[in-house]
């Protein structure tokens, strides 16, 4: 019996590397603890781990290395030492990032703000800065391979360069999915993706982002 619950506990374990989801900041947590362990030989100490993720207290580090022992993802000894559990086994699960609201990829509409959460593939994870995602509402952008009713996954950030497809907010508090043009006159143009759209100048826009992965669902 006990040679069986030892299989089944093992079981259980491998299958946390494949389900387990990480918080971004559990995911920035153990990056850091990877890459730390490796160039040490040891663990890194609370204080080190909560400067590293941008945290200011030790507490919160120690917060997420629980849930890190809890997902499977590390082992703690009792006298605080830090394990990469599987590392080469390891397969990091589906990161939850927010979803933020309702993106317009036709004639601009009112930005919308929600509070969900929805799950992306860890590669679409950008280390340049915090990542959301938008559903996008219309079909100016059908010819960039973004479609109504996609999910857009957002890099934040409030620059852009010429092509990029960012987030634009107008002046009258609108929002916008579509390619970013600077002109000479120090206005820009927003371009749809779709020859039946005309583009939209603008004389000032705010860059909230810009899109670095599309999510679609089959139904």
């Amino acid at each position: 019996m006990k040679e069986k619950s030892n299989i089944k506990e093992s079981v259980k374990s491998s299958n946390a590397f494949k389900t387990s989801t990480l918080a971004p900041v559990q995911r920035q947590t153990l990056d850091f603890l990877k890459h730390f362990i490796a160039d040490k030989g040891y663990g890194p100490t609370l204080k080190e781990i909560a400067e590293a993720i941008g945290v200011k207290s030790v507490s919160t580090a120690h917060f997420h290395l629980e849930r890190l022992e809890d997902k499977g993802f590390i082992s703690r000894g009792p006298d605080g030492s830090i394990e990469i559990v599987g590392t080469e086994k390891m397969q990091l699960g589906p990161t939850a990032v927010p979803l933020a609201g309702v993106i317009a990829a036709g004639m601009p509409i009112e930005a919308i703000e929600n509070s969900a959460w929805i799950e992306i593939p860890p590669q679409m994870l950008d280390s340049r800065g915090e990542v959301f995602c938008l559903e996008v509402s219309g079909e100016s952008m059908i010819d960039a391979h973004i479609c109504d009713k996609d999910v857009v996954v957002i890099r934040k950030q409030d620059h852009a360069k010429d092509g990029e497809i960012v987030v634009a907010l107008l002046d009258d508090g609108s929002a916008t999915l579509k390619y970013f043009r600077r002109l000479r006159n120090g206005g820009a143009m927003l371009v749809p993706a779709n020859s039946t759209m005309q583009p939209i100048p603008v004389d000032s826009v705010t860059i909230q982002g810009v899109v670095v992965g599309v999510l679609r669902y089959l139904h």
